[in-house]
């Protein structure tokens, strides 16, 4: 496990996620790991590779429901929730976790980074490194009785105006290198992003 803080900004996780890597490789004594990132941490390992030179020590980067492109759900809630709110929101979630193990949640600066402008900033900064496999693989619901709040209505409101999605995350802002597929099951359930 990475071990890198849920909500605080990508170079604070990334930095983290480096100092993980390392550790890693000194204690299995190996010359390379294959890293697999669900969700921001897919972003947080995206950014070690390119920004922090730890490239020459990963062999592969598989993201899963990473949102690439963005969350224009973000976007939306930011711009209709006062920035009060936000906030407000923020301090009681990084009240939770500092209790759950996070040092220094920061979830203000965290959701802003999933916003579609600051991905598209993102994206330009940090290019793939050449010698690294970089894969996707994103999921969907089937349904809004998938998953539970929130992200059932997060799922319908998605679905409405941006098709497939985990709940989170479209299918297509998950893409990113070689697309590996859209993860789904034979029941109608179908695969949320806490799942």
């Amino acid at each position: 496990y990475g071990n890198q803080q849920s909500a605080t900004p990508m170079e604070i996780c990334a930095n983290e996620l480096k100092e993980q890597i390392l550790e890693i490789m000194e204690k299995e004594n190996c010359e390379k790991v294959n890293i697999i990132g669900h969700s921001k941490g897919g972003l947080d390992a995206r950014y070690a590779v390119s920004c922090l030179g730890i490239d020459k020590n990963v062999a592969s980067l598989t993201t899963i429901g990473t949102p690439h492109k963005g969350c224009k759900l973000v976007d939306s809630l930011l711009k209709k929730f006062p920035d009060k709110f936000v906030r407000s929101l923020a301090k009681k979630y990084n009240s939770a976790y500092l209790k759950l193990g996070d040092k220094t949640p920061d979830f203000y600066s965290g959701i802003y980074d999933l916003t579609t402008s600051k991905c598209a900033e993102f994206n330009e900064k940090v290019p793939n490194k050449e010698g690294v496999v970089y894969q996707s693989v994103a999921s969907k619901m089937s349904s809004m009785f998938s998953a539970g709040f929130p992200l059932n209505i997060c799922y319908a409101l998605i679905k409405r105006n941006e098709g497939e999605n985990d709940g989170f995350v479209t299918v297509e802002s998950s893409k990113h290198g070689d697309y590996l597929g859209c993860y789904s099951t034979k029941r109608k359930r179908g695969v949320s992003h806490g799942d």
